[in-house]
């Protein structure tokens, strides 16, 4: 209850401001489309790999028989057109790389001009990944294990229109260790900026295999971005260490990415149910926006190299222009230590979704309808202003 002037009572109606993002005309017949070309990009080469992998009895913690350890890193740089599958609508442009683990390299708000995800402008390699070479750009797709053996190599594709009108871009692999599956279809939809990535695990053997399943998206940050996780306590790998989120009890604001100087941030979202997380560039006045519904997919980390002397020479050391970047993770158990089993024959299916966000000055909620922000402003009266950054086409008026 606040008073006026005239000391009377009175309630104040806050003012609820509908701020909608500028959205392309739309033509009726519209169609997303989806085809096959290639990308030159700068790609850092490799020797030749070790012929010899270790058996799987003389390893301890990765078992990569019978694939061969890629260390054998350069700094040769040469162009290398690699074949790319592009998915594009009214608001989208996306691009698939099929020879690089099949993953997600370029998602393009084509109203802020704008990529979702880090468009690392070359293909530069650290020996990171289980078989050793890996390159940080757009979304990668982890299962059974962490940067797992094919994230660096061809996996199988296919793409296709549909009756509705969307398209679709399909990649996945079986894998020579367990014979586990993974299949990742991205759909994009006319007149949406959602993008979905529904996922399929399988075993086809004959035994039980250990999996989990995390995505893993790099999304381009400077100094002043914004993680938005929405959690009061973040856990350290292993939930060794649980943190109040996002001031730490050292008084740390760890949602800054300026104050990430204390070496890399790893941390797990514990303790929240929400279905969405993302990350604010105040930079672009944009942000990438992750959801999923807990049930299915209920695990959220993230992940920065941070600010420090070290961070900043990982920046050096996977790309040419020493951009940084932050991952947005989302898992199907609690933290990166946890596994569980597939059995024989056993499926599993759930989807995911990415969506931009642009000119609405930040992030508190999200769900398949789009990013909503509110704001508060104290002046003679209180208000609060909304705006909205649709997925669909929204009416011109509410």
């Amino acid at each position: 209850m606040l008073r006026g002037s005239s000391g009377s009572s009175m309630r104040v109606i806050h003012r609820i401001a509908l701020s909608i993002a500028l959205l392309s005309v739309i033509p009726a017949s519209a169609q997303v489309r989806v085809w096959q070309g290639t990308l030159t990009l700068p790609t850092y080469e490799e020797g030749l790999p070790d012929p010899n992998p270790p058996f799987d009895q003389f390893t301890t913690n990765r078992f990569n028989y019978p694939y061969t350890l890629r260390t054998n890193l350069t700094s040769k740089r040469a162009d290398h057109a690699w074949r790319a599958l592009f998915l594009e609508n009214e608001y989208l442009k996306c691009s698939v790389l099929p020879d690089i683990g099949g993953h997600l390299y370029t998602c393009t708000d084509k109203i802020s001009g704008k990529p979702m995800f880090y468009t690392n402008p070359s293909i530069k390699k650290a020996a990171i990944a289980y078989r050793g070479a890996w390159a940080a750009f757009g979304v990668e797709f982890n299962f059974p294990v962490s940067h797992n053996w094919m994230t660096m190599s061809p996996v199988s594709f296919a793409f296709a229109q549909h009756d509705d009108g969307s398209a679709s871009v399909t990649v996945g692999n079986v894998d020579r260790v367990y014979g586990m599956e993974w299949a990742v279809e991205l759909i994009l939809r006319p007149k949406s900026t959602l993008l979905e990535q529904r996922v399929t695990l399988g075993n086809r053997s004959d035994a039980r295999h250990r999996f989990y399943w995390w995505n893993n998206a790099g999304v381009e940050a400077w100094d002043d971005t914004r993680i938005v996780y929405p959690m009061r306590f973040a856990a350290t790998h292993g939930f060794t260490e649980i943190h109040t989120w996002p001031v730490d009890q050292d008084g740390v604001d760890y949602s800054l990415l300026r104050n990430h100087t204390k070496g890399p941030v790893s941390m797990f979202v514990h303790g929240s149910r929400e279905n969405f997380m993302g990350v604010w560039n105040t930079h672009t006045n944009t942000g990438t926006v992750h959801f999923a519904e807990y049930e299915d997919l209920p695990a959220k980390k993230i992940w920065s190299w941070g600010v420090d002397a070290d961070g900043l020479d990982w920046r050096k050391a996977l790309s040419d222009n020493e951009s940084g970047y932050v991952e947005v993770q989302a898992g199907l158990f609690r933290n990166q230590e946890t596994y569980a089993f597939l059995q024989p024959r056993q499926v599993l299916h759930f989807s995911e979704y990415w969506m931009p966000a642009r000119e609405i000055g930040g992030i508190a909620r999200a769900n398949r309808a789009g990013v909503a922000n509110l704001s508060r402003k104290e002046t003679v009266y209180s208000s609060v202003s909304m705006q909205i950054s649709p997925s669909p086409r929204l009416p011109s008026r509410l």
